[in-house]
């Protein structure tokens, strides 16, 4: 959100209070009694699901706030270029490869769903990310393309190509959103029913239902192996389901030895690994 803090012209309320009262609002689902029994997925799905009521509050705070009003998409643009440029901004180490491995697969495709505010702000970090990578031309070219193509699910600033900016909208009519864990299940494809082998990586609370759900989920956080459990359970508390604690991916070999809830990796070198290994199969 730092990309698109900086934007507003002359915002009804600042970014800080946006932030304060979500925190209030986000302080009071924490400490509202909850029905918890056994404190497993099933249980911690429905607790995550409650969090709609806050999430859906601050989006549309921000929108009766006109936030965004009156910002375009150069400024988008400009300000994913400056954090990028700072450090600020940065997209996790082997994301690339990542992505050149699937396009030299003929059968596989990479996706994105997120709560962030913008698809327009996720694609243009890939692409001006991509742009800066040293790469044989046509690889860059075919890297580029898929970008520009590739599925991106995620909110959205309404109007940022308009001659005087954006509207200021952010919320859509009939549930659109995608504001929370059960919402980013909505969009990814269900393994029993569409015959593809269906990888999910994420990395916070907000992507427990599509790990779980996922033929291998992949929680991707960048820690030391003998910190793992703690952070585990700082992510995702308060579930609590028999001590599960995702193994490591670098454990496995092959894509169908995935046969726990979902497993852990530090970056995506172990998923590159499982992809080469798919491919020499």
């Amino acid at each position: 959100m730092a990309v698109l803090g900086n934007l507003p012209k002359q915002p009804k309320l600042t970014w800080q209070e946006i932030v304060d009262a979500y925190a209030k609002d986000y302080d009071k689902y924490m400490k509202t009694p909850y029905p918890w029994q056994s404190y497993n997925s099933h249980e911690y799905r429905e607790w995550l699901a409650a969090r709609k009521t806050v999430e859906q509050k601050s989006a549309q705070r921000v929108q009766e706030a006109e936030f965004f009003k009156g910002v375009t998409f150069d400024e988008v643009e400009n300000s994913v270029k400056k954090h990028l440029a700072d450090g600020s901004l940065q997209l996790r180490q082997g994301w690339a490869e990542l992505f050149q491995a699937v396009l030299k697969s003929n059968d596989s495709r990479i996706s994105i769903v997120s709560v962030n505010w913008s698809e327009t702000s996720i694609r243009l970090t890939l692409l001006l990310a991509a742009r800066g990578l040293v790469l044989p031309e046509q690889d860059h070219i075919e890297l580029t393309r898929y970008i520009q193509s590739m599925t991106i699910n995620a909110n959205e600033i309404a109007g940022l190509r308009e001659p005087g900016g954006s509207s200021g909208q952010i919320c859509r009519l009939h549930g659109e959103d995608i504001r929370t864990s059960n919402d980013k299940l909505r969009y990814l494809p269900k393994p029993d029913e569409s015959n593809v082998f269906v990888i999910y990586v994420g990395d916070s609370s907000t992507d427990f239902d599509c790990l779980v759900d996922a033929d291998l989920g992949v929680w991707l956080c960048n820690v030391p192996e003998s910190e793992r459990q703690q952070k585990f359970k700082d992510t995702f508390a308060p579930f609590d389901q028999s001590g599960f604690y995702p193994s490591p991916l670098a454990a496995i070999r092959r894509f169908e030895d995935a046969t726990e809830l979902f497993y852990w990796s530090p970056d995506f070198e172990p998923l590159l690994r499982l992809f080469v290994a798919d491919s020499q199969a």
